[in-house]
């Protein structure tokens, strides 16, 4: 690898911006046009959350008042402020290149597709073109750096032959799995503004606010870049497991680039959702005895998970989920602007063995939704719990009287009933903005709720033929009737 300094993440050309192209860490707080980060989700999430990491360092105020007292202009001036004063730690090579070890330099080089969930890599199948080996550009190489941080796929692909806290125990031949990904692949979900500074600024933990969380003992903690740690467990290390700084780079990987890859071992193990350690993005919450947390499912989109997304607007019990990230930036939205959005997203992964890959069956998945923060609010829950509880009840209706169906048919329902029931939940999910919006306060939900349930029955009837009379016969008798409240009559 070479040592000369080149490609600073401030100044270079690498963040990609959704419809613009890419732009420089530098871009981000001095372009107001700059709306919503690119790449796929988990390159969405890491970008976001570096970018938070950056924003805490800059200024992290005392309290929500001192916070309410700021401009995004302001905010934005501290950050660039701090980016100059922190300029030589953004390079991509050098002595001291950004989020990486050379002490790792000895260890073995994981070739860049292998490290890249999108690429093709050993005897993996080429499906697309998108999914071949190329040799990435420096833009490339600092975006997988640091999605790696958190979302590297635990698996052999590590050579954890390297220990560099003496008598460290925490490794073993399989690295882990990164602490933003966990064994199937976290949703992450978090509140978007007007543009990409703007959004950083929404979710600015302040010091108050981030003491009513347990998670995270050291507090905000120091950017990994200004002291990065000499090993798996030193001190460094363990400050930034207990502080949030170490949630958002998390460097569950130590690295270093090198020619047609980067020497690769296991970092910092975090502690897992199990252990009450989480990403601010996660919603975990605690129905029964054991942290519960939500994953990224790609037959279950995001917008089905709303109501867990949303659960500290409703009931206080202390079993409900909580995603910290959107309570903060929903409480603040309501004060600041008149419409936003709630992005969610992640990505499903296979665990097996102690590898983890993505199969046939495994994907990305992200969705986002406008909301009035104004209106976002107890009584809006309460009305989308129950719609949502009802689509959830025609969706279940639908998959029996399918499958009643082709029993009476002589023939295994299963696979149409499923098929069915798929069907149906992808025409909802391309109307999950309209029944969001109904069910805003002085809206009536009903004519969506009548549209679903209308949709409901067309799907049964497109997937049961009733031409013959023993087809007649099946479909009448197994026809769903849905009440106005979605139960059966």
């Amino acid at each position: 690898m070479t040592t000369d300094k080149k490609f600073n993440l401030i100044d270079e050309q690498w963040i990609p911006i959704r419809e613009r192209g890419l732009f420089s860490l530098r871009d981000i707080f001095s372009d107001p046009s700059l709306r919503r980060i690119g790449g796929n989700p988990i390159q969405k999430t890491a970008i976001f959350k570096l970018l938070c990491a950056i924003a805490q360092a800059a200024w992290t105020p005392k309290t929500e008042e001192e916070w309410r007292q700021s401009t995004v202009e302001d905010f934005c001036r501290k950050c660039l402020a701090y980016l100059e004063k922190w300029h030589e730690k953004f390079w991509l090579y050098g002595d001291e290149p950004f989020l990486q070890v050379p002490a790792v330099a000895n260890v073995k080089v994981a070739p860049f597709a292998a490290l890249n969930p999108e690429k093709a890599s050993g005897n993996t199948t080429v499906l697309t073109q998108i999914q071949l080996q190329t040799e990435p550009t420096d833009a490339e190489k600092a975006l997988l750096l640091v999605t790696l941080m958190g979302f590297a796929t635990g698996g052999k692909k590590v050579d954890n032959s390297l220990i560099l806290t003496p008598g460290y125990k925490g490794k073993s031949k399989s690295g882990k799995a990164g602490s933003s990904l966990g064994f199937m692949g976290y949703l992450h979900s978090y509140v978007q503004t007007d543009s990409v500074a703007s959004t950083v600024w929404l979710n600015l933990f302040s010091y108050e606010s981030l003491s009513r969380l347990q998670c995270y003992p050291e507090g905000v903690g120091t950017a990994p870049w200004e002291t990065m740690p000499a090993g798996e467990d030193c001190g460094v290390a363990r400050k930034l497991k207990d502080s949030l700084m170490g949630r958002l780079v998390p460097l569950g990987r130590f690295c270093l680039l090198a020619d047609g890859g980067m020497h690769y071992t296991e970092g910092i193990a975090h502690d897992t959702y199990q252990a009450g350690r989480f990403d601010p993005t996660q919603s975990v919450g605690r129905p029964k005895k054991d942290f519960k947390t939500l994953w990224a499912d790609p037959d279950k989109k995001p917008w089905r998970s709303l109501t867990s997304i949303l659960s500290f607007l409703g009931s206080q019990d202390a079993t409900r989920f909580v995603c910290s990230q959107v309570e903060l930036g929903m409480s603040r939205a309501r004060d600041r602007f008149e419409s936003v959005e709630l992005w969610s997203g992640g990505v499903r992964v296979t665990s097996n063995a102690g590898e983890q890959y993505l199969t046939g069956s495994d994907d990305f998945v992200d969705s986002q939704f406008e909301f009035s923060p104004q209106d976002v609010g107890e009584q809006f829950f309460v009305t989308f719990s129950t719609s949502a509880e009802q689509l959830d009840h025609l969706a279940k209706r639908l998959y029996m009287c399918v499958l009643g169906y082709y029993k009476d048919m002589g023939t295994d329902g299963k696979p149409l009933a499923e098929r069915s029931v798929a069907k149906f939940w992808e025409i909802a999910g391309l109307h999950a903005q309209e029944l969001i919006d109904s069910c805003v306060p002085g809206e009536d939900p009903e004519p969506v709720r009548y549209f679903f349930r209308a949709t409901m029955r067309n799907t049964y009837n497109e997937s049961c033929p009733h031409f013959t009379p023993r087809q007649l016969q099946a479909w009448a008798k197994n026809q769903p009737n849905a009440s106005q409240k979605g139960k059966e009559r």
